[in-house]
């Protein structure tokens, strides 16, 4: 039997449609290796578009539980309101969108401005929360500038596959230049590391070792802040590794995650 295809799902979300991407649990149902569903988030200016290769991947292990990868709101195809989300605004609204979707709790996965989304969510409603993989997290300004993000933006950006940048462009092209950096303002205001003693859900930070846009000290300090955090670098990977180290990423999530459930 074929592995199982994501598929797209419009769900709905104070009164605003959400584009979903999702992939089924597996039929026969295969030995388990965790119970809760799984609930991916984008990055800035990104949609759910930057998962396909770590959801194909997932779909070659036939898990038995559903994978959930949104466009947040304002991002890809779901339309957001007039003024950008912050990021505690974003993880009460992934709640809410798991409320929409039967879902009570969720392990969870996040790259870049995502993993702060994710961290909110963590702190805010620690009951849906199973464990938590942050890929090259970002950390707000107090710890790195907007110009350290935006040359680190340039230089990771000629470190990633020539196909992830063509995927990023047309994201970009569909967030807008006005909403991007509405919500980059949102994102630096918000300081992950500052209240990491409130997140109690365990947490893997993971690191591309030529990530240009998140240094290797801020993202050890990230984890060193999370009470139960940890952090393993991936080597010879970027940014967006989810993407283009997508066999790795998933072998790592899915080892953490069964972890965290046992």
């Amino acid at each position: 039997m074929p592995p199982p295809s994501s598929y797209i799902q419009t769900f709905t979300v104070d009164d605003r449609p959400v584009r979903c991407r999702i992939l089924e649990a597996a039929s026969p149902i295969p030995a388990s290796l965790f119970s809760l569903p799984l609930i991916f988030l984008h990055g800035l200016g990104c949609s759910s578009d930057a998962w396909r290769p770590a959801l194909d991947c997932l779909a070659e292990r036939q898990l038995d539980c559903p994978v959930y990868v949104p466009d947040m709101p304002g991002f890809g195809c779901s339309p957001g309101p007039k003024a950008a989300m912050g990021m505690e605004e974003l993880g009460d609204w992934v709640v809410r969108l798991m409320e929409e979707m039967g879902v009570k709790r969720a392990h969870l996965a996040a790259n870049s401005m995502g993993c702060q989304v994710a961290l909110a969510i963590a702190r805010r409603h620690p009951e849906r929360v199973g464990g938590v993989v942050l890929v090259g997290p970002t950390a707000g300004e107090r710890y790195v500038s907007f110009w350290r993000y935006a040359s680190g933006l340039v230089l990771d950006g000629c470190r990633e596959p020539v196909v992830y940048t063509a995927v990023l462009t047309r994201m970009y092209f569909q967030m807008g230049l006005i909403r991007y950096l509405e919500t980059t303002k949102k994102m630096l205001e918000d300081e992950p590391i500052v209240h990491g003693d409130e997140v109690k859900a365990p947490c893997l930070i993971l690191r591309g070792a030529v990530d240009g846009i998140i240094p290797d000290a801020v993202a050890r300090r990230l984890a060193a802040s999370l009470p139960g955090g940890e952090f393993r670098r991936l080597a010879g990977a970027s940014h967006a590794l989810q993407f283009s180290r997508p066999r790795e990423f998933v072998e790592i999530a899915l080892m953490f995650w069964r972890r965290a459930e046992a």
